[in-house]
């Protein structure tokens, strides 16, 4: 229950970052700056969920790991979803 928690918080923290930073390609205005808060506090909520649901630095290098997957992927998608 609560790793599910922490890869859907980790999923809406980098889909916030990402769409309120001025190079995303997805929306044709940015969002807001208090969305790109909102996106790190989810992500810093997973972290720490993760670090106290697994064992201690197990859960927070998965945390990790995990955002780390999100912020790579995520642009690369829009990348190849918006070529024409």
């Amino acid at each position: 229950m609560y790793s599910f928690l922490m890869v859907l918080l980790i999923g809406i923290g980098t889909l916030l970052l990402y769409l309120s930073n001025r190079h995303q390609r997805l929306l044709e205005k940015p969002l807001a700056k208090p969305m790109q808060r909102m996106g790190y506090a989810a992500v810093a909520i997973a972290i720490v969920l993760g670090a106290f649901y697994f064992i201690g630095s197990a859960g927070f290098f998965i945390a990790l790991m995990m955002l780390m997957t999100a912020l790579f992927s995520l642009p690369l998608l829009m990348l190849f979803l918006n070529r024409k």
